[in-house]
């Protein structure tokens, strides 16, 4: 039961009291309506990223998010049934290339669609046909006359098609020259190994956009539901933008996990010392207001934000929690809220000044996300601050009772004094903890950042398989040729080729991809 009365506190007060609240909650409702229809909510993670300052931190900075190897997919369909996977292969590519998500959906079938349309009207340029023989007249007549003689081979019908554009058949040798060189072997005309059927695709997605990948991984398995035969095999996803997905999914999971218990256990709190849900629900108004001050703040200067900085965000406004409950909780019997907090104003100016001071420093940083989380959290901590000390006050009744004299706290106070304090305990926790250090599994102090991703083991291993199975090229290290123009680009690139023929002929390096 509610112990605070207040029929005693004068009509006046009880009117003005509702006004502010209404005038509160329309403000509340006015800058929520403005922040969804203003601020744009983004999910990619190099806004986090400190600002490229040189070529080579933008070459690394594009190709986190651009680059090929982080917008990999890799799939396999499991099933002991070669000729099934093969099938479900096909017809999974299809529905793929169909849904206009990717930029390439290889499975070894070879088909010319693999080749961006973009390049083939510089086949004649790309192909190395004519860096050593001359286009006339007797080298037309002797590519036509192969043709015939091609017409009536079995694999007639993919050469029927290219031929009034390309009778030389560049297009099959740039496919040729672009096939990985450690490919799967083919069974049934596609990639196959280890009982699985083997696809490589690259999304049109950054790998960097979460969200992106999210909606790439959800058009996958949409497609792959709808096939007849489905159920008899197991599919497989693996790659960065795959982990990007899972990992997001699992934090927000345990963020909501963790919040609702968190909110519960904080309300129930509540309730048990002020015994009164009118002073839990005002209590929430602050909060309230500094989280769409905040993306309101967001919305006017930066016009969008990341997600991450609105979860942390929020996250981080708990401390002004605070400052309501201060208040709640240095009321004195009879006494005028507004003087309460008029006592407490100092406290909370020295509270919202050290918090501030705090995050200031991210402004300072040059990194994007954390300039806005920076603005959220300090616009945030000013409104739950100022609210506090000028509006929560008018809401109030007088209070007829103090929320620190209860007769369970009081019992609970007399318990804690009453247990034993020996000092062993200290001792003992001291040299339990050490032990715990030593004899901890694995080594107590880590440098390896890989340590610190939260994909589960088992798939960075199949991912390692997979990768292992495909061929792909580990893309952790690159050699990067700079000029003055593309030109002069691809002149050093052609110029250094050479180069590296010793070292492809030796075995010491297995591959060499570069611009030519």
């Amino acid at each position: 039961m509610n112990n605070e009365i207040h029929a005693t506190d004068p009509p006046r007060r009880a009117a003005r009291g509702v006004i502010v609240l209404l005038l509160w909650l329309l403000a509340l409702g006015a800058l929520g309506a403005y922040s969804a229809w203003q601020l744009r909510i983004s999910s990619d993670l190099r806004a986090f990223l400190p600002a490229p300052r040189t070529s080579l931190q933008h070459l690394l900075l594009r190709e986190l998010g651009q680059g090929a190897g982080a917008r990999t997919l890799l799939l396999a369909i499991r099933t002991p049934d070669a000729e099934r996977a093969a099938a479900l292969s096909s017809a999974l590519r299809a529905r793929l290339i169909a849904s206009g998500q990717f930029n390439t959906v290889q499975n070894g079938s070879g088909d010319l669609q693999q080749i961006a349309p973009a390049l083939l009207p510089y086949r004649y340029l790309l192909a190395p046909t004519l860096d050593h023989q001359r286009f006339d007249a007797a080298y037309l007549r002797s590519e036509l006359q192969q043709r015939l003689d091609d017409l009536g081979a079995p694999g007639a019908s993919v050469l029927k098609p290219l031929l009034p554009s390309d009778p030389t058949l560049e297009t099959l040798k740039l496919a040729e020259r672009w096939a990985p060189r450690h490919a799967p072997p083919l069974r049934h005309g596609v990639w196959y190994a280890d009982s699985a059927a083997l696809l490589l695709l690259e999304t049109r997605a950054a790998g960097f956009d979460p969200d992106a990948q999210a909606r790439a991984v959800r058009v996958i398995e949409q497609a792959w539901a709808g096939l007849p035969q489905h159920a008899q095999a197991h599919l497989e996803l693996s790659g960065p933008g795959y982990f990007g997905v899972v990992v997001q999914a699992l934090t927000r999971r345990t963020a909501e996990h963790l919040g609702w218990a968190a909110g519960g256990g904080l309300v129930l709190l509540l309730l048990l010392a002020y015994r009164s849900v009118r002073a839990v629900l005002l209590a929430a108004l602050p909060l309230l207001s500094a989280a769409l001050v905040g993306t309101t703040v967001l919305a006017l200067v930066f016009g969008g934000a990341h997600g991450l900085t609105l979860a942390f965000g929020i996250t981080l406004l708990g401390v002004a929690q605070e400052y309501p409950l201060r208040l709640l909780s240095h009321r004195r019997i009879g006494e005028d809220p507004r003087a309460s907090a008029r006592a407490l104003g100092p406290v909370l100016l020295l509270a919202m000044a050290s918090t501030a001071i705090a995050y200031l420093a991210f402004f300072a940083s040059g990194v994007a996300g954390l300039q806005q989380l920076a603005l959220f959290t300090l616009s945030g901590i000013l409104a739950a601050g100022l609210s506090t000390r000028y509006l929560l006050p008018m809401l109030l009744p007088m209070a007829r009772r103090d929320a620190g004299a209860q007769r369970w706290l009081a019992a609970l106070a007399r318990g804690l004094t009453r247990l034993p304090r020996a000092r062993v305990f200290a001792v003992l926790l001291a040299l339990a903890a050490v032990f715990v250090l030593l004899l901890a599994p694995g080594p107590w102090w880590q440098n390896n950042l890989a340590a610190l991703t939260p994909v589960p083991l088992p798939l960075l291993q199949r991912e390692g398989v997979l990768r292992k199975a495909l061929g792909a090229p580990d893309v952790r290290y690159l050699l990067v040729l700079e000029g003055d123009s593309a030109e002069q680009v691809l002149r050093h690139s052609a110029a250094a080729a050479p180069a590296f023929a010793p070292l492809l002929a030796h075995g010491t390096l297995d591959y060499l991809d570069a611009a030519e």
